[in-house]
């Protein structure tokens, strides 16, 4: 194996191995970027649903509201 031989399957071997971790890299930032926007969609929907379902949540009616003076 002369010298050119073995420089070309060393950088080879090395691209690869850095290709793989770029590769990882960005498939845990699309990961996580794919759960913040998930979290923000869904968030308000099951904000909404647990307010209709929770009877507390609905907030004051008329009759809750003090009296005004004259």
């Amino acid at each position: 194996m002369n010298k050119s031989t073995l420089n070309f399957w060393i950088l080879f071997i090395v691209s690869i191995i850095v290709s793989a971790l770029i590769i990882s890299i960005f498939v845990k930032v699309l990961k996580i970027t794919l759960f913040v926007i998930l979290v923000l969609v869904l968030a308000p929907i099951i904000y909404i649903a647990l307010k209709l379902l929770l009877p507390g949540a609905k907030g004051k009616s008329e009759d809750d509201k003090l009296k005004s003076r004259p």
